[in-house]
C-alpha cells in the first residue's frame, strides 16, 4: 500500500485538458487510536487498515485550482461519517462491512470498500442513483484498485468498459 501511494504521490503534476493540472498530496498515517475512536474494536477490512496505516487520507489526481476532478479517500472519522450517513440514507444499498472510503469531487460518486463481496467486486465505485447490483466492481482489493487508477492518471477507467 505504501508503495504505490508513494509512486501516486511522486508523480510530478500532469496537465490535462489545456485547462487543469492534477497532482496528488498524503497526509502522515493515521494513528491506531484515531482508528478505534472512529470504527470502534469492530473488524474494518485490511485494505482499509492498511489504506489509514500508510496515510490518514489522501487526495489523489486532484484539481486543486477547481477541486473538479479526483479523488479524495478519507480519513477513519470522515469515513466513518459517510459511512454511517449513506446506510441510514440508502439502507437497501449499503451492507454491513461496507466502508465508503473515499469521493469522487465534482461528482457524486463514491468509493467502497466492500470485503463481503467477491472477485471484482470487492471495491465498488458506488452510483449515486443506481441500485448497488448496477454499481461498477473496480478491483479484487484496494491496493489493485490504486495500480489501475495510477496507471489511468486518475481517468475513470472503469466508464470505458462500457
Amino acid at each position: 500500500m505504501i508503495d504505490i501511494l508513494s509512486n501516486i504521490a511522486g508523480l510530478p503534476p500532469i496537465q490535462t485538458h489545456e485547462i487543469c493540472t492534477l497532482s496528488s498530496q498524503l497526509t502522515p498515517a493515521a494513528l491506531d487510536d484515531e482508528i478505534v475512536a472512529s470504527w470502534g474494536k469492530q473488524g474494518i477490512s485490511s485494505d482499509v487498515s492498511a489504506f489509514w496505516a500508510a496515510a490518514r487520507e489522501a487526495y489523489l489526481f486532484t484539481d486543486f485550482e477547481y477541486r473538479q476532478w479526483g479523488l479524495h479517500l478519507m480519513s477513519p472519522g470522515d469515513s466513518r461519517k459517510r459511512t454511517e450517513y449513506e446506510r441510514d440514507v440508502n439502507p437497501e444499498r449499503y451492507r454491513d462491512g461496507d466502508v465508503v472510503l473515499g469521493e469522487f469531487l465534482g461528482d457524486q460518486e463514491l468509493l467502497v470498500v466492500a470485503p463481503l463481496e467477491s472477485g471484482e467486486r470487492r471495491v465498488l465505485i458506488a452510483l449515486p442513483l443506481d441500485p448497488r447490483e448496477d454499481w461498477y466492481g473496480v478491483a479484487p482489493s484496494l491496493v489493485e484498485f490504486l495500480e489501475r487508477f495510477l496507471s489511468a492518471r486518475g481517468d475513470k477507467f472503469w466508464e470505458r468498459k462500457s
